[in-house]
């Protein structure tokens, strides 16, 4: 067998000087490392590349998904309590306004029917089907009272949301149907009293109006994670039923106004809370005497549930026009709600 040294012999090839070697190997040490530092820079640029590509190519996946699965709410305002000729909360037309804009931020689509604009107790909806509500994924209420509702169309709503859509309670959702529990379980509270009404009317000034602090609960929820762990807020605050109506304690569980008579009490057991009244850090005097609202008691302002396959969000906010039109951290509450409500969050 031929050795290295016959092959060089006989090909000619023979071992260069000791000097004449290291220059060549100092000359080969500069190339490769010229060619290492050119490779792993266009390896660099590669993966740049590539990596600006796949984030494009996700956001654009992102938005192509998001406008393929944009969720539609309807969002129904009609005011069933208040004074006869009048519209019902005056927050009603700017929360059908706003309520628009943050689906369009908040990356679903609202419908709204203007819904206060007939008046209290003159609503006609005889269009609020089944087959009409089941294009939506989710329905969203700041409505009072008796409006005209048949038990189909009540049945409807809790049907609608056991099959897995959504449900979004705002203000005064929790005060109608009391004559149909099966909502009250699904929504998880039937409205007692308000607490600071007398402290928010027009006679008061802004600037005097009651702040009232809400304890967070749940941090880490869509619609609370942006507070830290308590919001001083000016609200008109609720309190709930605690137990079904009784006529041997006919001032209880009964509505003001409305004198509704609650079927059921609120329980911690059938929610989550994510809002509760801290009586701690908030001045009570001056509030309503009928709410019986105490130093230590507790009074929960916003929740979440599921029901059925779906989910359930409320809030007790929205009283004032000002809330919904200027309040940027109510309306990121109210739109995290109805995120986790639809699925877009969790």
């Amino acid at each position: 067998m031929a050795t290295a040294r016959d092959l060089n012999l006989r090909y000619g090839m023979m071992r260069p000087s000791n000097s004449s070697w290291k220059a060549a190997h100092s000359f080969g040490s500069k190339i490769m490392r010229h060619v290492t530092r050119t490779f792993t820079f266009a390896l660099l640029i590669l993966a740049l590349v590539a990596a600006v590509s796949a984030v494009k190519s996700t956001t654009m996946r992102a938005q192509q998904a998001g406008a393929a699965a944009r969720k539609k709410v309807l969002f129904l305002t009609y005011p069933g309590v208040g004074a006869a000729g009048s519209h019902g909360h005056s927050s009603l037309q700017p929360a059908e306004e706003q309520a628009v804009a943050y689906g369009k931020a908040g990356g679903f689509d609202v419908t709204t029917l203007k819904g206060y604009e007939p008046g209290v107790g003159k609503q006609d909806l005889k269009f609020f089907t089944p087959a009409y509500l089941n294009q939506f994924d989710g329905l969203m209420i700041m409505a009072n009272g008796d409006i005209g509702m048949t038990l189909v169309q009540k049945k409807a709503i809790v049907d609608f949301v056991r099959s897995g859509k959504a449900f979004i309670g705002v203000h005064c959702a929790t005060v109608m149907m009391y004559d149909f529990p099966e909502y009250g379980e699904m929504l998880g509270a039937y409205y007692f009293n308000s607490i600071f009404t007398p402290l928010l009317g027009n006679d008061v000034p802004v600037n005097q109006r009651r702040i009232g602090v809400l304890k967070v609960e749940d941090e880490k929820h869509p619609a609370t994670r942006m507070l830290g762990s308590n919001w001083p807020v000016v609200e008109e605050f609720y309190t709930f039923a605690t137990a079904p109506w009784n006529e041997s304690a006919p001032e209880l569980n009964i509505s003001s106004p409305g004198n509704f008579k609650a079927p059921m009490g609120f329980s911690r057991d059938r929610v989550h809370v994510l809002l509760t009244l801290d009586t701690e850090r908030t001045n009570l005097d001056g509030a309503s005497p009928r709410a019986r609202v105490r130093k230590g008691g507790d009074y929960p302002q916003s929740w979440w549930r599921y029901w059925g396959e779906g989910r359930v969000f409320y809030t007790s906010l929205g009283h004032l026009p000002e809330t919904w039109t200027n309040d940027s951290i109510f309306r990121a509450h109210l739109t995290g709600g109805i995120r986790w409500a639809l699925g877009l969050e969790n």
